[in-house]
């Protein structure tokens, strides 16, 4: 056989095993995307049934913060700048 005759061959070789290797991504990334479908349904229903609970929560935690930021007004201010100390001094790292 001549070396273009094998190189042919080996051309015609690669062109399959690519061909194969596009449809096995094609089919894996047809099963990932489904994959991810599911699970963000999944997770709009958990958020749709306990939305309405959780932002009774948040608005329960946001009152009492500020009921105690009213009570305390110096600690407070004092927690509020030892906050922004602590984040300014991450920031300059």
């Amino acid at each position: 056989m001549s070396n273009q005759a094998e190189i042919q061959d080996q051309i015609a070789t690669l062109r399959n095993e690519v061909a194969s290797l596009t449809r096995s991504l094609s089919r894996r990334s047809g099963e990932a995307f489904s994959e991810i479908e599911d699970r963000a349904s999944d997770l709009y229903g958990y958020v749709q049934d306990r939305g309405p609970e959780v932002a009774r929560e948040i608005r329960k935690q946001a009152r009492y913060v500020e009921h105690t930021a009213r009570e305390n007004p110096i600690t407070t201010l004092a927690v509020l700048a030892g906050a922004v100390l602590l984040v300014g001094a991450l920031l300059r790292r």
